[in-house]
């Protein structure tokens, strides 16, 4: 997609705007830096039908209007786009991860956590413009959170199909929906920001807390060991650059509010379900790249981790 969707989602606000640079181009958003009204801002567009900037946009708005978290003020909200206020505090490239850094972490997304445990139900988040009030929670509530979580993986599923993982997506789904009752007892619902780590959280070093986070693209309402995964998995997982322990931000996290009773249990079966969601990012963030290979051992690892989730939640059922 060229720089004219930008000029359109701009134009559509004012005719004072100036487009400064691209900052940021994966699938399915791009992310310019632009002059708009006479002040330093972001312009976020979507560039494939994936994206969901009005969701992104909902949750930043609550953020900002029922808790305590700061995120960038929203400028101008439209179709396929946003518009926000630049943000110093955002740092420019992936920060080192210390054990300083990563216990902020820790606190930072109890906080969020604990700051957003009045949202009520779990659900997908409606777009900015089908809520009137800011401080509404943006949620189209399910009943339970493994309708939630089946409708995810049902969506996970039809994009894999197009890029060979359609029958493991689909395992994986049926496995879950034979054992939904072992997701709906995994608390209270909160919302995730689903990304919080690297680029998208700024601190203040010295007084180790966080001062502004941004990138609600993959936000839900959920319980909250499902963002804890999302956050710890790649941060502690395969290729990490510190030698940090886990246990250090757990310790921070539980410091400002426990993980749901059950969490150790639910685990595996919960990374397995998010190792959909980082496979289809992995797919989509290439685009129209050559198709993506594993490595034999890396291919070999999903069917064999779901076998083992299964067998080992069978053998449990029985006892």
């Amino acid at each position: 997609m060229s720089e004219t969707a930008v000029h359109d989602a701009l134009s559509a606000h004012t005719d004072e705007y100036g487009v400064v640079r691209e900052l940021h181009r994966v699938r399915p958003h791009a992310t310019y830096e632009v002059r708009f009204r006479g002040e330093r801002a972001i312009c976020k567009v979507e560039t494939h039908p994936e994206a969901e900037l009005g969701r992104e946009a909902a949750a930043m708005r609550y953020v900002a209007a029922a808790t305590s978290v700061h995120v960038p003020e929203l400028l101008a909200i439209g179709d396929g786009h946003y518009v926000a206020r630049w943000c110093d505090a955002v740092p420019d490239d992936t920060p080192t991860r210390d054990g300083a850094r990563i216990r902020a972490l820790g606190r930072g997304l109890a906080t969020l956590h604990a700051e957003t445990a009045e949202i009520g139900w779990p659900g997908r988040l409606r777009p900015a413009t089908a809520v009137e009030d800011p401080t509404t929670p943006p949620v189209d509530a399910d009943p339970r959170w493994g309708d939630t979580l089946l409708a995810l993986l049902e969506q996970r599923q039809q994009f894999l199909e197009g890029v060979g993982y359609g029958d493991l997506a689909g395992d994986v789904l049926g496995w879950v929906r034979e054992n939904r009752d072992l997701f709906d007892a995994a608390g209270d619902t909160v919302l995730c920001h689903g990304n919080y780590f690297g680029e998208h959280v700024g601190l203040d070093p010295e007084a180790g807390s966080v001062t502004t986070v941004i990138d609600f693209e993959h936000a839900l309402a959920a319980p909250a060991e499902w963002d804890y995964l999302r956050t710890v998995l790649p941060l502690f997982g395969p290729g990490a650059d510190h030698d940090v322990p886990e246990a250090a931000f757990r310790e921070a996290y539980e410091s400002v509010r426990p993980l749901p009773a059950g969490f150790d249990q639910r685990r595996d079966a919960l990374t397995l379900c998010n190792g959909l969601s980082y496979l289809r990012s992995l797919h989509l963030q290439r685009g129209d790249q050559d198709p993506l290979t594993l490595s034999p051992d890396m291919d070999a690892a999903w069917p064999n981790q779901y076998g083992a989730v299964s067998r080992r939640w069978k053998t449990k059922s029985t006892v």
